[in-house]
This record gives C-alpha cells, structure tokens and sequence, in this order.
C-alpha cells in the first residue's frame, strides 16, 4: 500500500497531526495500540492561559488559543460531538500573599485576570476567607471523546492499524519507509511517552512526569467553572469531576500514590461544603522535555522520520497550533518555528 505519511500513535497529537495532514488531502496511515491510560485519555483537557503560583503567561498563548478554539470547534462538526467548552477557572486565594499577587498582576495580564463578582454565589459550595480572582477565557476539551471520535472516523475511512508498532518491522530508506505492506514518504512518530525509546530520538532532553488525579462525584457542584484551591476541580465525563494533578519527576511506578489521594481528600474536606465519593484514582506519565516547548519536525540526518511529541500538559493548547503548522511544513515547506523545530538538537542528534 502506497501512503504519504504513517504516524505512530494517537494520542493528541497523532489525531490532529492526521486530521491536518488529511485536509491538505494526504493518504494517512495511523498506527496505534489502544491506550486506555495513555495521558490524553486521562488529561483533564485544559487550556489555561495563565499559570503557576507567580501567573506568568503561557508560552504562544495569544496565537494558541484562539487556534485551539477554532480546530476543536470545527471537530466537533466533523464528529458532531460536543468537544470543547469556553469557560474560566476561579482561584480561591488560600493566603493573603496568594490575593496581593493576584492584584499585582491585574494590570500586567487583563487580557486574562480579572476580578471575580461573583463571591457570594461559592460560599454555598467552598469555604475561603481571602476572596477569589477569576482567569479567563480559559478552554475545557473533552480529549478521550475526541480521540475515541477520531479513532472511530480512521477506522471508518481506512486510516487505522490497531497494533503496537515494531521499528523491527520498518525499513528506512533515502526515499521512505517501508513497514509491513506499507510504503511511505515519511513516518511521523507521536508516541508519547514512548518517544523517550525511539531509536532515532531518545536522546532528546525528555523528562519523567507522573500525573495523578481522582475522579470524583459531588452531587451538587456546579459544572460551570474550573475552581482551584491547590488543587483543580474540573467538570469530567459522566457528571463527574476531575481533580488534580500532581506533578511527580521521581517516581519509580506507574501505580496509584496513596499520599496523593490522601492530600487531595485532606483539601476537600477543608475547602468543600458537599458531600464527594471518589470513584476512580487515575495516573499517565506525561510526553514532557526539559525545555517544555514540543518536537517538532524531521530528524536531521534522516529526512523521512520525523517526530510531533514533547508538548507534556500543555498538549491541549499546543497541539492544534503545530499539527496545522507542521503539516504545512510537510506539505508545503513552510518553515517551522525555530523554538520548535527538533533541528535546534541538531548537533545531539547526528550523533
């Protein structure tokens, strides 16, 4: 069979990296072992534009979320599915410190920090003493509906393999690859954590990142904003609520961390009016670097390989930004942004 492009793997990235080489009317074909704990499937879907406890500007975020809005919009008339929700996260201040830093940063970032007016409202459902500042416009995606909708449409049009790849089946040549009974142009790996095992990209600045978070049932929350306190909830799937995340860089196991279950229920307790049930606990090793910017682009010294990978939890907001520009990139030779482009390892990976 003869393709454009084979991606390995659909995560975020391997599904719109696909949809958008697939709308520039490419033949695609997506390898992909199903994941159920792969980190999109278990993300909490947000795209915050302001972040950390010093609230300092995510990177690109001007270009990236107006972007991600659009191509998620435009996905859910594709998969005539709800995907994504414009909403705000408010930050219940914990201290007096955690309020003064907030209204310092009003004037600096008022296109995305304001003042909450709307107090009273949460006293029926958090206990806090310090007031609240709200961040918005702020985006909530669905990812493992997203993926299982896009998973599904692959399937439909005959773009999916559903296996785990083998690079000891691949043959990499000055013209493509052959895989199988496939032969592509170029193969384009997306595969997560995964890529840190890539023969032809392991050396890469990748970093360890386990996250954790509880899926929980609380009767009675609304679901019209992300609150955080410490902690986020965030409306899930099912009338649920997610809450999270943790950010573990030494872990030695992907198994459920009981000190994590213990500080986030701890919290509740303290900052929740309503009655909860935990009813999962739920971890993913995110695709993060040491740079925390995304691979982007095609491997130095072979030309047919290349890599979309990297973007750890901010994926959500990244990806539809370099899937539509990377494809352009494939298809078109329009040049990618420098502080993306994997050619900035260049001298790490000839070796």
């Amino acid at each position: 069979m003869e393709v454009d492009y084979l991606i390995i793997g659909q995560g975020l990235a391997g599904t719109l990296l696909s949809r958008s080489l697939l709308n520039a009317g490419k033949k695609v074909i997506v390898v992909d072992e199903t994941n159920n704990a792969s980190a999109s499937r278990v993300a909490g879907g947000i795209v915050n534009p302001v972040t950390g406890k010093r609230l300092v500007r995510s990177w690109m975020i001007e270009e990236l979320l107006p972007f991600a809005l659009t191509m998620y919009r435009e996905l859910e008339q594709e998969l005539t599915m709800s995907l994504v929700q414009e909403c705000s996260i408010l930050d219940f201040y914990a201290t007096d410190g955690e309020r003064e830093i907030f209204n310092n940063k009003l004037e600096e970032e008022k296109d995305f920090l304001h003042l909450s007016a709307d107090g009273d409202k949460w006293q029926q459902y958090f206990r806090f003493n310090y007031g609240i500042g709200e961040i918005a416009p702020c985006l909530l995606v669905d990812l493992r509906s997203l993926i299982i909708g896009w998973r599904n449409h692959l399937s439909e049009i005959g773009s999916l393999m559903e296996h785990q790849f083998s690079w000891l089946d691949c043959e990499v040549t000055a013209t493509g690859i052959s895989y199988k009974d496939i032969h592509a142009q170029k193969i384009i790996c997306c595969e997560g954590v995964g890529g840190a095992q890539n023969p032809y990209f392991q050396m890469l600045p990748w970093s360890k990142d386990k996250g954790e978070a509880l899926i929980a049932s609380i009767p009675g929350l609304s679901r019209t904003h992300i609150v955080k306190q410490g902690i986020s909830i965030v409306p899930w799937q099912d009338g649920l609520f997610w809450i999270g995340a943790a950010h573990d860089w030494k872990f030695t196991d992907m198994e459920p961390t009981p000190a994590f279950r213990k500080k986030v229920e701890l919290q509740l307790d303290y900052w929740l009016k309503l009655p909860y049930t935990i009813v999962d606990h739920i971890v993913a090793q995110r695709p993060a670097n040491m740079e925390r910017k995304p691979f982007v682009g095609l491997h130095p010294v072979h030309d047919s390989i290349g890599i979309f990978n990297g973007m750890g939890g901010k994926g959500v907001s990244m990806c539809p930004w370099f899937a539509n520009e990377f494809a352009a990139h494939l298809v078109n030779g329009i040049p990618l942004t420098p502080t993306a482009d994997v050619r900035r390892f260049e001298r790490i990976l000839k070796r």
